[in-house]
């Protein structure tokens, strides 16, 4: 058993109070160890997965909705701060060759991702639910030519990309926003 609040040390001491003598007594300090190392390891988990915890170290912290603004930056209220998917984000180019409907909970909802063919390979990417994007007037088809805007991702089925922007002849639909939100 480990605990990444304590480490190794908990963890030995567990091992060795299971290991003891003791009869019903060695029952009731395994329980009782057992609850403390389950208690431990739920309060201590939160902290040290979340970088900010609205501690505000000026990181991406999308459950607060927190932004830092450097005093390089304009005071409007509206610019943000850098984020790390933004400069992961990258541009390509190809036909697709799939269009793949995602399942979802009403018709409109499933997600769709096309494979697109580029210079020698095939990369899945993600785009936006069905709905969204026949609401923004894009119809795609196997065949045609998109250009898009997006950040990589691993997925369990290979890399991913997910799309922010897509381009189609004189039609451009934008999906999320520079920090990946979502506009749907």
């Amino acid at each position: 058993m480990l605990c990444p609040a304590f480490g190794h040390k908990f963890a030995r001491t567990v091992q060795i109070r299971e290991n003891g003598k003791g009869g019903d007594n060695n029952m009731k300090s395994r329980v009782i160890f057992g609850i403390l190392f389950l208690f431990t390891c739920l309060s201590g988990m939160p902290a040290a997965a979340q970088g900010c915890h609205h501690g505000h170290h000026c990181g991406d912290c999308d459950d607060c909705d927190h932004h830092c603004y450097s005093t390089s930056q304009s005071s409007r209220s509206d610019s943000w701060a850098p984020s790390t998917k933004a400069a992961l984000s990258e541009a390509t180019e190809g036909k697709i060759a799939e269009v793949i409907y995602l399942p979802g909970a009403t018709e409109d909802s499933g997600m769709v991702e096309i494979r697109l063919q580029t210079a020698g390979q095939a990369r899945v990417v993600r785009l936006a639910p069905s709905g969204f994007l026949k609401q923004g007037g894009l119809l795609l088809r196997e065949g045609d030519t998109v250009k898009v805007k997006g950040y990589p991702v691993a997925s369990m089925d290979g890399d991913l990309l997910v799309a922010t922007d897509i381009y189609k002849g004189d039609k451009s639909l934008s999906l999320r926003d520079s920090r990946g939100r979502a506009a749907w």
